[in-house]
């Protein structure tokens, strides 16, 4: 017997028109692109496959399997066809917001929330929420209602009840005079922009004193004194030397408002 030891080995090269250079005969390249995927990581370096070779592919983050299968095989020199689509994930709602709601761009990764508030309140947090791969970020933002400062006094006037603040938006107060005429809004409210609709009223005028009928003698003095807030206008002290009558008639002193 005679053995024949070759002395060469032959490669059969197959060489593709305008190709960039020799493959060898039923073998892979590169798996094709897929739109919303990529490759499993341990294909991700891999540019040459042997026939039967398979890749896994995977959505890309942010990305869930709507249909079809996540794999491909070599055959022939050619992969199979990838049937796989990906979407984007639903982050559903963002939540609900109390006196607001939500403004939403979609649901789906890659979109926003943004919190709005009801006409008189404000928005307390951050506004806007993003649809990421695990959901909403960030927490519901919370809408509290606007809120007017306190209200100075008005001098000889009061309001119509009592009302403790804080006072809130679309609180109305109402005015009214112990002495003299009221000159402004009789009522004003509280306005969305945290801000009274009008300044508090004045009152103003002069109180005058009765015309009080009392005894006095010839010498006897009278002397008035104004409520707190008042200026005496004309003489504060009267007396009684200038009438021949015991009895004086007081209506000549007034009080103003200053």
């Amino acid at each position: 017997m005679v053995n024949i030891t070759p002395s060469k080995i032959y490669v059969l090269y197959i060489y593709c028109q305008n190709g960039p250079s020799p493959f060898p005969l039923g073998r892979c390249r590169v798996p094709p692109y897929l739109p919303n995927a990529h490759l499993s990581d341990r294909y991700i370096t891999q540019t040459d496959f042997g026939p039967g070779e398979w890749v896994r592919y995977s959505c890309a983050l942010g990305y869930v399997r709507a249909r079809g299968t996540y794999y491909s095989t070599c055959v022939s020199g050619k992969w199979t066809p990838v049937t796989l689509r990906c979407e984007r994930k639903s982050c559903g709602s963002a939540g609900e917001i109390f006196y607001g709601d939500f403004i939403y761009t979609g649901v789906k990764f890659g979109d926003t929330a943004t919190g709005v508030c009801n006409e008189g309140y404000q928005l307390v947090g951050r506004d806007v929420r993003n649809c990421l791969t695990d959901g909403w970020d960030g927490r519901v933002p919370v809408c509290e209602a606007v809120q007017c400062p306190e209200l100075p006094k008005v001098v000889n006037g009061e309001t119509n009840g009592y009302l403790e603040p804080p006072y809130f938006y679309s609180t109305v107060i109402g005015y009214r005079c112990r002495v003299g005429k009221l000159i402004g809004a009789r009522e004003i409210y509280c306005t969305k922009d945290g801000t009274w609709s009008d300044p508090p009223p004045e009152c103003k005028g002069s109180k005058s004193f009765s015309r009080a009928r009392m005894s006095l003698k010839f010498g006897d003095s009278v002397t008035f004194v104004c409520d707190r807030g008042m200026v005496m206008d004309g003489p504060g002290t009267i007396t009684n030397g200038l009438l021949p009558f015991p009895r004086v008639n007081v209506s000549n002193s007034e009080c103003s408002i200053h």
